[in-house]
């Protein structure tokens, strides 16, 4: 982040010093193939300093004369052109480049890098591909990427490389997001509508995040300001009248610059057992309002402040067959969420940027279900969590090709719920080294060490390091090792949680047993998947990962990227459902698998084919397995009744590794523009392979047929269209041809859906 930081400082000063010796009104402007300016594009004559534009892509800067003019900007192609066409034309056009090689991450490290300088398996998702999806909600946006799959585990979570949510980082502009009550981060909490990019890193390659990353992490960017007022309006409309509006307000002047964010959710929710009271997923209401300023103190210190607060409200009923007969119940859910995230930067000299962080998240939920008929009590849940952290980041520029990062923090975290005895809390130091080097223009590489303290999980030292080496100007492979370690915490052990709002339960490894007994005296059992009492004691876990993988620009239209992983998990805290309930959807609980291994490979290729026709196929092979598992058939202890009722020994073709994970998993998209109309069309196809859902013949492993759920297509078509004065339309519809299945209940099937969003300030321009 330093080292461009600095260019930055570097490159205003020429743009000064020339305004104040030029004296000239010379105006150009750079912009983009549809011809918006781009704000900060560089101008350089050859022989002297390079030149930023300003915000509205223009320089007025006189340049020194020069026998060619370069420019370039981040993510677009350079142009070159000569001193007689700069002073003739006035307007300078930019193509975007092909892929995203040039988009910069910051996930990754904590400072700036792009895409192409990183060893690291990285995709960044911009505004746009964003936009193509038609997408509300974060998982609408994750499901679509390869390698990536959205799963029904207790909330719409992910998986990354055959590991569940639990190891899963997910940021909001660089902080992680909290409220896992039950393990899985839900998605469907975070509104789409501000997000400038997503950042995804795949695998434990970076030592600046704890055993959470260790599949890796996704970072939410959300859109800061940079004119002096901008209002976006929009409204979305989808099935089950689903209704999203909101409002983004954005205004700057001088040093500081504001963006208020506003977007409430509303449906009517549904519902894949209609045969059965109860939905699966039931109607509410969210709210999500967001606080982002950034300013400048003084030349040597900038500050920025953070706020996002979330509400939701869901309703619902079910059906209880107690030994007084059936029942009504009327379910009533809440969930808020807060977070405020100051920070501070201090830039003493060239070589030194200290960064002060803190984070501040309450995360609550209330689950008050209710007889129908008299309004008693049947059931009431509450959790409150608190986390703080507290850190401090220092970046060295040891050379001009090393950058040496320090970080110390501590964290705090309290939990208070419905059957859990007094204020359940840890505390945590850690600490984290990161030396980032640049030994040739071919060589990266990025080696770090965590060391974390843990009041509960113990101390634990994970190192990292990544490589990569650039063969020729166009390919490059990269490489990392990563080690980690996680221990159980309270609610894997002691949670009982009832989501009302999407009708799961979640039971901690040690009340599963009692849960699920007390469901099956209530009737709302449909069946066991897996026999609690065989679940044990949960133990800590540790791990190590490796990623290797290449990034392949065979021309200027056609960008081949892969990568290829092994991670190996000793005690993997497993996620699973151990029974299905009569409405379709489950309740979970937590074991241990003793040794685990999840391994593939992931590959996207995208084709420029003309100027207004691009293609991409993205293909993922996912393999999971229990060493132990795999023992225990090669010495014949494993058995499994066949389609004859006859007892058998299982063999290894029968074994299928891990619940809830497609080995086979891709998308085939299509994005294209009429050159008349100017709207642009997205044509996706997403593949998810078939999946283990339960353990039916009670031998505790998956290893027949009838413990598959079907793998199905998703066919999406997204229509769009901005128009000269800014205003952006859109349908298109989601799972075009109904394809449905209660192993999946975040897949409801066909969804309609349009929208407009109304940019006033560049209304107000055009006129």
């Amino acid at each position: 982040m330093f080292r461009i930081n600095l260019n930055k400082i570097i490159l205003l000063f020429s743009l000064t010093v020339h305004s104040v010796f030029a004296g000239s009104d010379i105006v150009k402007q750079i912009r983009d193939e549809k011809g918006s300016p781009i704000p900060h594009a560089t101008v350089q004559a050859k022989g002297s300093p390079a030149i930023v534009v300003d915000k509205d892509g223009k320089i007025q800067t006189e340049l020194a004369e020069s026998e060619s003019i370069l420019i370039f900007a981040l993510g677009y192609e350079p142009l070159q052109i000569s001193w007689e066409d700069w002073i003739a034309q006035d307007i300078f056009v930019l193509k975007e480049k092909a892929g995203s090689l040039q988009e910069v991450v910051v996930a990754a490290t904590r400072t700036d890098r792009t895409v192409e300088d990183l060893p690291l398996p990285v995709n960044v998702l911009n505004e746009k591909s964003i936009q193509e999806t038609g997408g509300i909600r974060l998982s609408e946006i994750l499901r679509e990427q390869t390698g990536l799959q959205i799963s029904g585990d207790h909330g719409t979570g992910l998986q990354m490389q055959g590991l569940d949510s639990d190891y899963i980082l997910i940021l909001l502009d660089g902080e992680p997001l909290i409220g896992r009550t039950a393990g899985t981060f839900d998605l469907d909490r975070i509104s789409v509508s501000n997000i400038e990019r997503i950042e995804i890193l795949r695998g434990p390659s970076s030592a600046i995040y704890g055993s959470e990353a260790m599949a890796g992490v996704v970072n939410i960017i959300t859109k800061s300001t940079e004119e002096e007022t901008r209002l976006d309006l929009g409204l979305r409309h989808r099935s089950f009248n689903s209704w999203n509006p909101y409002a983004d307000l954005g205004f700057s002047k001088g040093k500081w610059s504001t963006k208020l964010f506003y977007d409430y959710m509303s449906t009517e929710g549904y519902d894949l057992t209609p045969e059965l009271i109860g939905q699966t997923q039931n109607p509410y209401q969210a709210q999500t309002i967001q606080l982002k300023i950034n300013g400048k103190l003084h030349p040597n210190w900038d500050v920025g402040l953070f706020g996002r607060g979330y509400l939701e409200n869901s309703t619902g009923e079910l059906e209880t067959s107690g030994t007084s007969g059936s029942e009504l119940l009327n379910l009533d859910n809440s969930r808020r969420d807060f977070n405020f995230n100051p920070t501070l930067r201090f830039t003493p000299n060239s070589k030194i940027l200290m960064t002060l962080r803190g984070m501040s998240s309450w995360f609550s939920t209330v689950a008050d279900t209710r007889f129908n008929s008299d309004g008693g009590i049947f059931d009431f849940q509450d959790f409150n969590q608190f986390y703080h952290r507290t850190e401090l980041q220092t970046d060295f520029q040891i050379k001009e090709n090393q950058l040496l990062t320090l970080g110390i923090g501590h964290l705090i975290e309290t939990v208070e719920a419905t059957r859990y005895e007094g204020t359940n809390r840890f505390d945590a130091g850690y600490l984290f080294l990161q030396h980032q080097w640049d030994p040739g223009k071919k060589t990266n590489i990025i080696s770090g060490l965590r060391a974390d303290f843990h009041s509960q999980y113990g101390n634990r030292l994970s190192p990292k390091i990544s490589g990569q080496y650039r063969l020729t100007e166009n390919f490059s492979w990269q490489a990392s090792v990563g080690a980690g370690f996680k221990a159980p915490d309270f609610r894997q052990l002691l949670l009982n949680f009832n989501n009302a709002a999407a009708g799961y339960y979640v039971f901690g490894s040690t009340l599963a047993q009692e849960g699920i007994e007390k469901l099956q005296n209530e009737g709302l059992i449909a069946r066991i998947l897996l026999d609690p009492a065989n679940l044990g004691d949960l133990k800590a876990e540790s791990s190590w990962a490796l990623n290797t993988g290449f990034r392949w620009k065979v021309n200027p239209k056609f960008l081949w990227v892969g990568n290829a992983y092994r991670n190996h998990i000793n005690d993997l805290i497993e996620t699973a459902p151990i029974a299905q309930l009569v409405t379709g959807q489950n309740a979970f609980s937590y074991f241990n698998i003793s040794q685990v291994i999840t391994q593939g490979i992931e590959t996207d290729l995208s084709y420029q084919a003309t100027g207004n026709l691009q293609l991409s196929v993205g293909y993922a092979f996912l393999d999971t397995q229990d060493a132990e598992v795999l023992d225990r058939i090669d010495a014949g202890e494993l058995f499994k009744r066949d389609a004859q009722n006859r007892t058998r020994r299982v063999v290894r073709s029968d074994y299928g590794g891990l619940f809830n994970r497609s080995q086979h998993s891709g998308n085939i998209k299509i994005n294209y523009q009429d050159q008349w109309t100017g709207i642009d069309f997205a044509l996706r196809a997403i593949y998810r392979g078939k999946f283990g859902f339960a353990d039916l013949n009670g031998n505790l492993i998956l290893d027949d047929e009838s413990e598959y759920a079907p793998g199905w297509v998703s066919v999406n078509l997204t229509a769009s269209k901005t128009l000269k004065n800014g205003i952006f339309l859109e349908v298109g519809a989601t799972n075009l041809f109904n394809v449905q299945t209660t192993f999946e209940p975040t897949n409801p099937g066909r969804v309609l859906f349009a929208g407009l969003k109304i940019p006033f300030a560049n209304l107000i321009q055009t006129k």
